[in-house]
This record gives structure tokens, C-alpha cells and sequence, in this order.
């Protein structure tokens, strides 16, 4: 039988969703967990590859198991077993041709700013501290010229293995919280390796003024890594969801994501 498993991450302390020859991916905990509590060896396949420091308030993977499913029980078992930086949400029986991976018909992203000259120790795990203030106007011009299908050659990392650089972004929103706390939420079908955090440098980049808005799309049509800003750290990103049936307005995304648990830490 395969299972559909549901989990959230705080990723500062993992390398990545990805299984790592140290032991130190989210996939590699999660596998090990599920090997204890089935007795046999397990392998998950996640719907994303998170990078490293990066967080999930809900990453889907898929494991295949001849256990009898006994949900409240696994549940407990799993979330025992886990550190407390990984949080089991679900597990439901999935169709035996489910595929995190290439069903998935969207993905939703939020990166964190912290605006404010005043260091604050109690976000720095989940956002960019800039210590100083952006034009969120010009920022906010700037983000159409990412929606439609593009190559993102610029936006991604040189050693990514995407087969194909080009990606759709359905929507783009900026969301001021607290006039500190800036959202900037992506929607698109699908995401190359650092893209969300080249696409938030860049745009950063907007904000303080050493780009223009128009600028997002000359760089987009060089496909030329170099000409685009840096990649914003990995603590402000967050994988908010990943969605195989109706892909939502991104209104309704925010709006559902507040119960998320970086909104209830300010």
C-alpha cells in the first residue's frame, strides 16, 4: 500500500529535504522514523527538494508499507520518534500511482522580510533581517514582470539538474505585516533550485533602488545567472503548501496560510 504523509519543518538545523550522505536531510529523519515504527527499511519521496536552512508548513511525500495502516498510531509513533523541529500534520492511504512529484499541479512559497534597523533575535530564524527600509512600491511593480511562463535561467543556481529551465508563476503578491514584516508570496507550477530566493534578491534589489521594475525583464531574457541579484538567505523561504487538485487564488492562499506557525511567532 503507498501512504500520502503530510509534514511540516523548521529547516534551520537541516540540510535540505533531500537525503544527505550525513544523515542531516528532513528525508533522512523522516525514513528513519518510519523504518523504526514499521519495522522494515522505508524510503519517502518528497514533492520538493527544499534547500537547506529552508522551512515547510507542508511538505508531501509517499512511502509504501505492507503494515496494516492504523493512522492514530503511526501518527503518535511518528511524532515520538521525530525531533521537534519536524512535525508529522497527516498520513492517508494514497492511490498506487500517486506521485508527490509529478502530480503536483502548483506550489506555494512565502519568503520573510524584517525591515527595521533594529536587530530582533526573535525572528532571525525565519526571515531576512535588513536593517533598512525598501520601496515596497517599486517592488511592488516589479513583481508582474515575473508572472507568465519564462526561462529562469537567471533566477536559479549554475549547478541546478532541472532538465528544463522554464517554469510558470501563475501570481505574486507582497503583503506588509506590522510595517516591519514583508510577505512576498509566489504561486507558480513549479520551481528551480534557489529560484524564490534569487527572484527575492533581485527584487530587493528593486527596493533599494540599484534595479528598476523593467529591469526583471531584460534579465529574464538573458538567461544569464550573473545579471540577477543575489540569493536571499534560506531562513526567510518557506514551502507553504503543494496542491494536486484546484490550485487556489493566491487572496485565499494568504488568507488560509495564517494559521500557519511562523504567523503566530510575532
Amino acid at each position: 500500500m503507498r501512504y500520502r504523509i503530510d509534514i511540516s519543518y523548521v529547516g534551520t538545523s537541516f540540510q535540505g529535504w533531500q537525503s544527505q550522505a550525513n544523515g542531516q536531510g528532513v528525508q533522512d529523519y523522516v525514513e528513519h522514523a518510519l523504518s523504526i515504527m514499521l519495522r522494515d527499511r522505508i524510503r519517502a519521496i518528497g514533492s520538493a527538494r527544499t534547500d537547506s536552512g529552508v522551512h515547510a508548513e507542508n511538505q508531501v511525500a509517499v512511502f509504501e508499507t505492507n503494515a496494516p495502516f492504523d493512522q492514530q498510531r503511526w501518527l503518535g509513533s511518528l511524532n515520538g520518534i521525530l525531533p521537534k523541529t519536524i512535525g508529522i500534520k497527516s498520513i492517508q492511504p494514497a492511490a498506487s500511482d500517486f506521485h508527490p512529484v509529478y502530480a503536483a499541479k502548483g506550489k506555494a512559497y512565502r519568503y520573510r522580510l524584517w525591515l527595521s534597523a533594529q536587530r530582533n533575535p526573535f525572528v532571525n530564524e525565519y526571515c531576512w533581517q535588513l536593517g533598512m527600509d525598501l520601496d515596497i512600491i517599486l517592488i511592488k511593480e516589479a513583481l508582474k514582470f515575473f508572472v507568465g511562463r519564462h526561462d529562469f535561467s537567471s533566477f536559479c543556481a549554475k549547478n541546478t539538474s532541472a532538465k528544463t529551465r522554464e517554469r510558470t508563476i501563475f501570481a505574486l503578491e507582497l503583503e506588509c505585516r506590522q510595517d516591519r514584516l514583508v510577505d512576498i508570496w509566489v504561486l507558480g507550477d513549479g520551481f528551480l533550485k534557489q529560484m524564490v530566493r534569487t527572484m527575492v534578491g533581485t527584487l530587493v534589489d528593486v527596493g533599494r533602488g540599484r534595479l528598476t521594475p523593467q529591469d526583471i525583464t531584460s534579465i529574464l531574457e538573458k538567461k544569464n545567472r550573473a545579471c540577477a541579484g543575489e540569493t536571499a538567505p534560506p531562513q526567510g523561504l518557506c514551502l507553504v503548501n503543494v496542491f494536486y487538485n484546484e490550485i487556489p487564488q493566491i487572496g485565499e492562499l494568504i488568507a488560509l496560510a495564517e494559521s500557519g506557525f511562523s504567523f503566530n511567532i510575532f
